[in-house]
């Protein structure tokens, strides 16, 4: 397996490029090439080019909330890593107009991402295929998007994230066939024959705390009122806070919490809203019981995962990482994020990832959580 990467903070396009894929080699034509950046590059010039630089590569990426590239934490930057061996076949397909989806559209949209690898669902097998997707994160429409996909894929890995604008809440893109789309969702499909492992990672757990979703817009995953109360008011009234004094960080460090049979899903909060309602990152539901969660420590939780990864798979060539930007939003504190980037540089040789608006596991949307599928070495 060949791989290269790179990075830059340039905001010019052609030169960002130029800079990150410098040490590539001049005649390389890889099979995979992800892209990844910020805010201070321009989606639709990304795309473009990259394509017109790789014109026979499969492309794919999305703006981000911050980039991981190997070894490190990246704020405002374009991070590129490309893949080249035999032994891993990818399909792509885009979903476009996601607000008009239907479960028959994402069925038809599976149906095209088969016939990329020229298989058919039955052929689907766990220790063979995953699948990664890309979401526009500011569609709000990955939950029912990511459950009808995950029937029509069965018990194959699916996992992925949703692009973010660098908390800016109004414009997110996905990359594909050299464009940049908005209102839609990129699914990759992989036939590997190179060892596979998808892993989540949440550091919270529940606390003695519920409160219930009284009044909501489920649609626009607006909360009204909690325990009967505007929403912003009760949640800082928990916290010992004003209304405020509620910033990203404090949503970071005090997220929300939906207990659901033997597991619990993070629901994080994105604003407050003019009207002392709260805007969430996720899914919720008049009558829903929330719980204020409790914090275990992440660099603790995360070493025990390392640990687990690397005891299981062996050896690690690549780990492609999908990180909720709450969880970056309390990595600054103490340079954690760093830390964590470095910890996961000690068991894989390549790592490319971004900050996410919300995670996909599975059939499901998740918040605050981080998501990866690692690659292992290609056998002899």
């Amino acid at each position: 397996m060949k791989i290269f990467d790179g990075s830059s903070a340039k905001s010019n396009t052609q030169e960002a490029i130029l800079e990150a894929t410098k040490h590539w080699d001049d005649d390389l034509s890889p099979d995979m090439l992800f892209a990844f950046h910020s805010t201070n590059q321009n989606p639709h010039a990304v795309a473009k080019n990259l394509s017109e630089r790789f014109p026979n590569t499969t492309i794919v990426g999305c703006t981000t909330a911050g980039e991981w590239l190997t070894g490190e934490h990246k704020t405002g930057e374009l991070v590129l890593l490309s893949i080249t061996t035999p032994n891993i076949k990818w399909g792509m397909n885009i979903l476009e107009n996601l607000d008009d989806c239907s479960i028959e559209g994402v069925k038809e949209a599976c149906d095209k991402l088969l016939q990329t690898l020229d298989i058919e669902s039955g052929d689907l097998n766990s220790k063979k295929h995953f699948c990664l997707s890309f979401f526009d994160g500011m569609s709000n429409q990955e939950e029912s998007t990511i459950a009808a996909m995950a029937i029509e894929l069965g018990d194959i890995p699916l996992l992925g994230g949703s692009a973010g604008d660098d908390l800016k809440f109004k414009a997110t893109y996905v990359i594909a066939n050299g464009k940049a789309y908005q209102n839609a969702a990129v699914f990759v499909l992989a036939e590997s024959k190179v060892p596979f492992c998808a892993i989540k990672h949440q550091h919270f757990v529940p606390s003695n705390i519920d409160v219930v979703i009284t009044k909501a817009d489920v649609n626009q995953r607006l909360v009204y009122r909690l325990d009967g109360m505007p929403a912003a008011q009760r949640y800082a009234q928990l916290l010992g806070l004003g209304v405020k004094e509620l910033t990203s960080q404090v949503f970071s460090n005090n997220p929300l919490m939906y207990p659901y049979g033997n597991e619990c899903y993070v629901r994080a909060i994105r604003q407050v809203c003019k009207d002392d309602s709260l805007e969430f990152g996720c899914a919720i539901e008049e009558g829903m019981v929330l719980n204020l969660c409790e914090h275990q420590d992440m660099l603790l939780e995360y070493d025990k995962l390392m640990a687990e990864l690397k005891q299981s798979m062996g050896k690690i060539k690549l780990l492609l990482v999908y990180n909720c930007i709450y969880r970056a939003l309390e990595g600054e504190e103490g340079n954690m994020n760093q830390c964590l980037a470095e910890k996961t540089g000690l068991i894989a040789d390549y790592i490319i990832g971004f900050n996410t608006y919300g995670e996909q596991w599975q059939g499901l949307h998740v918040n605050q959580t981080l998501v990866a599928l690692a690659l292992g070495s290609e056998c002899e």
